[in-house]
């Protein structure tokens, strides 16, 4: 029974292996270098054995040394095993395994660990393709389509694409493809651009860059030179030159992108001049072009010593190649060149928040002026006013008993109606006047009273104003005619309201 116990206990415990720690779980070296890897549990081991790809396997202990592999670590009693390779090479490319024997486990305890020799892959390919023609010529707006591969390496190598020093960006860009030779652990990667030509493209160089640790310096390219063909490009900025000095010589330059390299011809006035000749003064040159590279050019005209007419005719530069024409049209000046304003991103924004922010307060008070809210709803107790120069009137009932106020009739105010008081059998004129109103002055004081009101019909209210002095006799011409002011009256609703009638005084004088 002891002993049936006995076997059962190792074997249950036997199922139950330590934890086995590993490091590093991954590790890659380049051919020659060392890599070290260590197994450890927390209880004393037995035996520690080794098994690397390409060599045999090994039974450590503290102080175990071979031209291959030495044993690593504090020793068996602390639980660790762990071993050294003094050069690896590609054949020790794989899993490295560690076995561990422990004197209490009835079964061995096992962990892996996977070391990786570094193998260069090839140098990367770039095939370009799609956009151009027949001739293999490749223009603006033509959409370039380029793959990208490098081969054979472990571990598998990165890209990266680059249009002359600027990155391609990723939305020009596939995700790469990766592909993997099981045989030797070899890994391929491919990837795909596509790219919508643009002028500043030309004479760049296109460039695929793949990082590997076992490249020299870390890093391998291939490049293929873009050649986009196009006509002279326009230019948007002034073309017009300052700073030129009367009697001292002047050089005219222009800036060309074009590609091939454009012919030009000058006009002056009138006057052509072709590149490499002079006008007719032998005054004026205009130079070859000059290449600059990557599709620009530059043109020079040179003026021998600069006259006042030079600043008044207009340059006219002409260039061309086979795919099309630009004409370049600017003056010469002795004025200063002014001082370019140069606003930031934040000064734009801010100027364009403060115009949206005043057209949307001039939005605001227009719609409150018209709706009468906020600062206007005092104006929605409207006055109901008829005003000349000459008249006045003043709608004083209560608001809350106010109705819906008639328009007011200018016409009605100064035309003259035929009523009970007009036809009455009176001159048709009265003037007041004294025996000495010649000798007066103009400016003297006039004083204004009302001679007659009459109780209001059918809404109508007539006063008839004699202009008199109280030192004057009144005098009656019937050669002038009386003025009558017509006022505008609204019935009350009430005979309180009937009380406040509106009245509105007017004189001509």
């Amino acid at each position: 029974i002891f002993l049936s116990v006995l076997i059962f206990g190792n074997f249950v415990t036997g199922t139950c292996a330590a934890q086995v720690a590993a490091e590093p779980k991954e590790k890659t070296v380049l051919p020659g270098d060392s890599a070290t890897f260590l197994c450890r549990v927390a209880v004393p081991l037995q035996y520690c054995r080794i098994e690397i790809p390409g060599f045999k396997t090994y039974n450590l202990n503290k102080g175990s040394v071979d031209n291959d592999v030495s044993y690593f670590g504090k020793g068996l009693d602390f639980g660790e095993c762990g071993v050294t390779i003094q050069s690896a090479q590609e054949r020790n490319n794989g899993i490295v395994k560690c076995t561990l024997g422990i004197p209490s486990e009835f079964t061995e305890s096992i962990e892996t660990m996977q070391l990786t020799v570094a193998r260069a892959p090839r140098q990367p390919e770039l095939d370009l393709r799609g956009g151009a023609d027949s001739l293999g010529v490749y223009k603006i707006n033509d959409v370039l389509e380029a793959s990208c591969i490098v081969s054979d390496g472990r571990p598998v190598a990165n890209l990266s694409w680059f249009l002359g020093e600027e990155p391609i960006p990723d939305n020009e860009l596939t995700m790469p493809t990766d592909m993997t030779l099981a045989k030797d652990n070899l890994h391929s990667r491919i990837q795909n651009l596509t790219r919508t030509l643009r002028a500043s493209d030309n004479g760049k160089f296109l460039r695929c860059v793949a990082e590997h640790p076992a490249y020299p310096g870390g890093k391998a390219e291939t490049r293929r030179q873009l050649d986009i063909k196009f006509a002279p490009l326009p230019i948007y900025d002034s073309l017009d030159k300052f700073g030129y000095q009367i009697g001292k010589m002047g050089l005219i330059n222009v800036t060309i992108e074009a590609n091939p390299q454009p012919q030009i011809e000058w006009d002056i006035g009138g006057q052509k001049i072709r590149e490499g000749s002079t006008d007719n003064t032998g005054r004026i040159e205009a130079e070859q072009v000059y290449n600059l590279g990557q599709g620009k050019y530059v043109a020079n005209l040179r003026i021998a010593a600069v006259k006042k007419e030079d600043t008044e005719v207009d340059y006219i530069l002409t260039a061309h190649n086979s795919y099309g024409l630009q004409e370049y049209k600017f003056r010469i000046s002795t004025n200063p060149e002014p001082e370019a304003v140069d606003l930031g991103i934040g000064a734009i924004i801010g100027i364009v928040a403060a115009i949206l922010f005043l057209l949307l307060l001039v939005f605001v008070l227009v719609f409150a002026k018209l709706t009468g809210r906020w600062c206007f709803s005092g104006n929605s107790d409207h006055r109901n006013l008829g005003e000349s120069s000459d008249t006045e009137s003043a709608d004083v009932r209560p608001r809350e008993t106010k109705k819906t106020i008639p328009p007011i009739k200018f016409t009605s105010i100064f035309k003259k109606n035929k009523d009970k008081v007009s036809s009455e059998d009176e001159p048709d004129t009265r003037h007041m006047e004294t025996e000495e109103d010649k000798s007066l002055p103009v400016e003297e004081e006039i004083n204004t009273t009302p001679a007659t009101e009459v109780e209001p019909k059918e809404g109508l209210v007539y006063a008839e104003l004699d202009l008199v002095r109280a030192d004057m006799k009144p005098v009656v011409k019937n050669d002038e005619k009386t003025e009558y002011a017509e006022i505008v009256y609204t019935p009350a609703t009430n005979e309180k309201e009937k009380d406040k009638g509106t009245e509105s005084e007017s004189s001509d004088k």
